[in-house]
């Protein structure tokens, strides 16, 4: 998991790239740089060989064979550490002196020079190499004279820096690819702690800030803008707070006498025409009542601190209760509830809110299904750490593109309208307030219209 993060993060794949472009160019300068030495290594050995060349035939027309012998003593060897080979012929390369005992059987290339192997040599100790290059002269009294070295030093030298720049290379990969996954494993662990800190402000908890103590740089001027944004925010949710209390001690006391003498009014009238009216007046007064007590109750959900009222729950009590509390009502529509009530691991949450929204869930469920149903309440492990309580209905169903619709405030389905059943289109909300305050979800699914909906309150786990 923890791999897979890094692996997967913008600061690893970044480093990446840049070390493989990095590769890119330090592959280019070491082959540059392979060539070059490559490069004056031959041409070392192109010049020792036309110098020795010169050389020997000075020698010959200086001294004749004895001054030949002379040279070949003085320069060859098997304790020298480069190998020179010495051949001086007549004009039919018959040998007249030298440490070759024949004309080699070569290869000519360009520009005069001659090249043979091991194999052409006959007293020659295979120590030394296997292949030469060689470089001949006729002088002007018509002898041939060859020198010959072996490049197998040279070969191996080229080898030698070949595989040390080449370990060069996959030595910069490697580290700068570890170098990479330490980095984004750093940055990864400060961009996680942000991260979680933010997913409890997004819950509601808006008291919490990201520390700054262990940060720098960058890191910390990102921290304290965010900071500073969380009071502003904290600052204007405030505020808001304050609106709603306002709100709720000017017009909720107001409007609750206001229905209750209605209520007198309306049990104290004679007159069947009056009391119609005030029955719908009182039945007006609760739902503005009922839609206020809701929107108070999602502003709540969304602003209270994360941890008040939080403690162990056992879901498969919750949901009883529930269904217990809404029995009367699904007998009075000769409704059923078809249960499967599964232990899912201990959770950690606000009763009180949760209950709330469960319930919001099987009142909606059993308000637009019809007579003689079965609402069916499940409890179910979704993965390794989430748990889901589902509540399926035979109603009115969902079109797909209403079913994130039926989430926001005050929307309601045009078939529930139609239905004529009373609602404020509230209730949902509140359940996806419930659900983000605990770090959970809420989804519908449904086939279409007519053909039921199933509603699941995903929730986090408590870790064992």
């Amino acid at each position: 998991m923890i791999l897979s993060k890094i692996f997967t993060s913008f600061t690893f794949r970044f480093l990446v790239s840049y070390v493989a472009w990095l590769s890119v160019a330090v592959f280019m300068v070491l082959a540059l740089i392979y060539a070059f030495i490559a490069y004056d290594f031959f041409a070392e050995v192109h010049h020792s060989v036309k110098s020795e060349l010169s050389d020997l035939s000075e020698a010959y027309e200086r001294g004749g064979e004895a001054a030949v012998d002379e040279f070949v003593k003085t320069h060859s060897g098997p304790d020298r550490l480069i190998r020179f080979f010495y051949f001086v012929g007549d004009e039919n390369l018959n040998k007249i002196a030298g440490n070759l005992d024949q004309w080699p059987d070569s290869e000519e290339y360009r520009d005069g020079w001659l090249g043979f192997s091991f194999e052409s040599l006959t007293n020659v100790p295979d120590s030394i190499g296997t292949e030469f290059v060689a470089r001949s002269r006729q002088l002007a009294g018509g002898e041939h004279v060859l020198v010959a070295r072996h490049y197998a030093d040279v070969l191996n030298s080229t080898k030698l820096v070949g595989g040390a720049l080449t370990r060069s290379m996959v030595a910069t990969i490697l580290l700068g690819t570890i170098g990479g996954a330490i980095v984004a494993a750093l940055t990864l662990r400060r961009v996680e702690h942000i991260n979680v800190t933010l997913r409890r402000i997004m819950t509601g908890d808006l008291s919490e800030r990201i520390e700054t103590q262990s940060s720098s740089g960058d890191f910390l001027r990102l921290s304290e803008s965010v900071n500073q944004m969380l009071d502003r925010i904290e600052a204007l949710m405030t505020g808001v707070r304050q609106v709603s209390d306002n709100i709720a001690h000017d017009l909720r006391t107001p409007l609750t006498r206001l229905r209750n003498k209605l209520s007198d009014l309306h049990d104290n009238c004679e007159d069947n025409a009056n009391r119609e009216q005030l029955e719908q007046l009182i039945d007006e007064a609760d739902g503005l009542l009922g839609t206020f007590s809701a929107l108070l109750r999602i502003a709540q959900v969304e602003t209270g601190h994360r941890r008040s009222g939080f403690a162990d729950v056992d879901l498969c009590t919750l949901v009883s209760d529930v269904i217990e509390l809404y029995e009367p009502l699904a007998a009075e529509k000769e409704q059923t509830f078809h249960t499967g009530l599964a232990k899912v691991g201990s959770f950690h949450g606000d009763r009180n809110l949760l209950f709330q929204a469960v319930a919001n869930l099987v009142d909606n469920a059993i308000k637009y299904s019809g007579d003689q149903v079965k609402v069916g309440v499940e409890i179910a492990r979704l993965g390794a750490r989430r748990g889901g309580i589902s509540v399926r209905d035979q109603g009115v169903g969902i079109t797909r593109h209403e079913l994130k619709r039926v989430f926001r405030r005050f929307y309601r389905l045009p078939a529930a309208l139609r239905s004529r059943v009373r609602g404020t289109g509230l209730g949902l909300s509140i359940v996806r307030a419930v659900a983000r305050r605990h770090g959970g979800r809420v989804y519908a699914e449904s086939r279409g219209a007519g053909q039921g909906s199933t509603f699941t309150l995903e929730l986090p786990l408590k870790h064992s």
